[in-house]
């Protein structure tokens, strides 16, 4: 029986899944890497740190199953999406790869919005997240970088790039650029804002394709058997195979460093600002929208407010607070707010403190605020969409902790379903398993997926916590 490997470059460390035939995980290991602020507003990586966190997580995989290492026979990628990574001709990145909640851009994104074009051509509402708005700011204030670009990668495919060499990308990613038409093809003149040249642009293969082969170089400096590498997509897109039955009403909310709700649909309508992207699966796409700040943010909080406190005691101290933490809120714009305020200025604070609050009391705002932003982007997009899922399907490492989905099921007033496995690497392989073998993914998915958790919502604690998001909401309406 072969195995398969899923690679997934995350905001704040890639994960390696693997796994066999029949879905079942066999090894996963994890490597970090820092994001840097040069600036107020500003959010880097570096690609290297990205090279060496697949080097690190593979040999972990190969310390804890080098046997099952050995024996893949496939592997595809995904990550964040947004992210440029600009390259001379030979390969050599020219600058740190600015990442997704980065605001720098926001003044460009503005005027592109304010023109119209962009949406009318790619059918998704600019703002300082896509990769357009950030290239045209680097064509201002950075003008030589963007003159030396003649490779323009996406932060996967350029990972990809590590292990075969190919110049490729895909539908998902070429939207997420906001340079790609309604149906995820370079546009001329979307592409021609950038000031890139467009030779520099990577070929758009389908999600599944075959982009190439470990070279024998990869393979001594990975540990890895030359097998083929399958086009991957970004992770909203990949992450859909943690859920089943995997319908064109199926919903998600995503609880890792972003905070995403996905609603897929069989239908090409668009509602921007909410985002519209292709699915996994063919023939469906889904609308998204997202808060930058999420786990990020509570970790945040953690260190900033309780440094005594680890992880899961930081979680105790909000299990043990009553709802509404005794007045006190917290706002997550960390990196300025996303969906559903869009404002790049927005900055985060604790709210209502007094000396008779403690520790407790910041936890359970900190879990709160982060509820309250889902909480307005579930009410704007079902507004919106003028549809409502009868069902949210949890993904991300935030998704582990029974307490955060039990708070979200009642602040949301939905249904929330767990599967055993919530992480994008874990569908990324699932994808490679079902391309590479010739199966249907989301048959692949359905066969996987195993229930680890339905939280139902309590009414009484929804009619509560109603109460608290219209004191929450009122920030929003006076600014």
């Amino acid at each position: 029986m072969s195995n398969f490997l899923g690679i997934d470059l995350g905001a704040s460390a890639l994960k390696a899944c693997l796994i066999d035939e029949s879905g079942t995980s066999l090894s996963v290991a994890r490597a970090a890497y820092d994001t840097h602020q040069p600036a107020p507003g500003h959010s880097e990586q570096n690609p290297a740190d990205w090279r060496a966190a697949m080097h690190g997580a593979l040999a972990d995989l190969r310390a804890q199953n080098g046997d099952a290492l050995d024996n893949i026979a496939a592997i595809s990628f995904s990550g964040g999406a947004h992210i440029a990574v600009l390259c001379d001709s030979a390969g050599s990145v020219l600058r740190p790869a600015i990442m997704w909640n980065d605001q720098r851009a926001a003044a460009q994104a503005a005027e592109l919005a304010a023109q119209g074009k962009v949406e009318a051509l790619s059918g998704n509402a600019p703002n300082a997240t896509w990769t357009l708005p950030q290239l045209i700011w680097l064509a201002t204030h950075e003008a030589k970088i963007i003159a030396a670009t003649e490779k323009l990668y996406f932060a996967k495919d350029w990972l990809a790039a590590q292990l075969t060499g190919a110049h490729k990308s895909d539908a998902s990613e070429a939207v997420g650029s906001l340079m790609a038409d309604r149906n995820g093809a370079w546009h001329d003149t979307l592409t021609a804002m950038s000031g890139i040249a467009p030779a520099a642009f990577p070929e758009l293969r389908p999600s599944g394709a075959k982009i190439g082969m470990v070279s024998d170089k990869a393979a001594t400096e990975f540990g890895l058997p030359c097998v083929p590498v399958y086009q991957g997509a970004i992770d909203t897109s990949m992450e859909w195979l943690c859920v089943a039955p995997l319908e064109a009403n199926s919903a998600t909310v995503k609880l890792a460093s972003a905070g995403v709700i996905s609603l897929a649909t069989a239908q090409d309508t668009r509602f921007p600002p909410v985002s519209y992207y292709p699915h996994i699966i063919d023939g469906l796409g889904y609308h998204a929208a997202g808060m930058s700040d999420c786990m990020g943010a509570l970790e945040f909080a953690r260190r900033q407010f309780t440094p005594k406190l680890d992880a899961q005691a930081f979680e105790k101290a909000a299990v043990n607070t009553a709802i509404g933490a005794e007045g006190v809120m917290f706002y997550p714009y960390l990196s300025g707010a996303r969906a559903p305020f869009w404002q790049a200025d927005l900055r985060a604070e604790m709210r209502g403190l007094t000396r008779a609050h403690t520790a407790n009391h910041m936890a359970r705002a900190a879990y709160e605020g982060v509820g309250h932003v889902l909480t307005a982007i579930w009410h704007d997009m079902t507004g919106k969409l003028g549809q409502r899922a009868k069902t949210l399907h949890v993904l991300g490492g935030g998704g582990q902790s029974d307490f955060f989905c039990q708070m979200l099921a009642d602040m949301l007033n939905v249904e929330i379903k767990r599967s055993a496995e919530t992480d994008c690497a874990f569908a990324t392989a699932l994808f490679a398993a079902a391309v590479h073998i010739g199966a249907e993914p989301r048959q692949m998915a359905l066969q996987a997926y195993q229930a680890r958790g339905i939280f139902t919502p309590d009414k009484n604690a929804h009619q509560v916590y109603a109460s608290f998001h219209e004191s929450f909401m009122a920030r929003h309406r006076a600014a």
